[in-house]
């Protein structure tokens, strides 16, 4: 059986689904709205198929360029840090984002 390689865009959007599946129950269980889960998912979820677009023409150009880009986990979590600031949230999914983007900047 002759392995084949999963794509780079496969990698980065099963780390989307996971991380926001997750986002999402942690919004819930910060008693998050499911309209507010979705706006923030949506948000993020544009903003990061964008940069992947980014990345894969970066890597079609270069393939060393996937040293340099981010990784999936860093690119959501930029996205949130951008989702924070650009959608209106309430209290407790506003200190949720906050402390992802916290973590990271650790």
């Amino acid at each position: 059986m002759i392995y084949k390689p999963r794509s780079t865009r496969d990698i980065y959007m099963d780390s989307l689904s996971i991380n926001s599946e997750i986002l999402g129950r942690q919004l819930v269980d910060q008693n998050g709205s499911l309209g507010e889960v979705k706006s923030i998912s949506d948000f993020v979820g544009k903003n990061y198929r964008k940069n992947l677009d980014t990345i894969i023409r970066e890597c079609k150009k270069d393939m060393m360029a996937l040293e340099r880009v981010p990784s999936p986990l860093i690119l959501f979590v930029d996205c949130l840090a951008r989702s924070k600031k650009s959608t209106n949230l309430s209290l407790p999914a506003w200190a949720l984002l906050l402390r992802y983007a916290s973590a990271w900047e650790e």
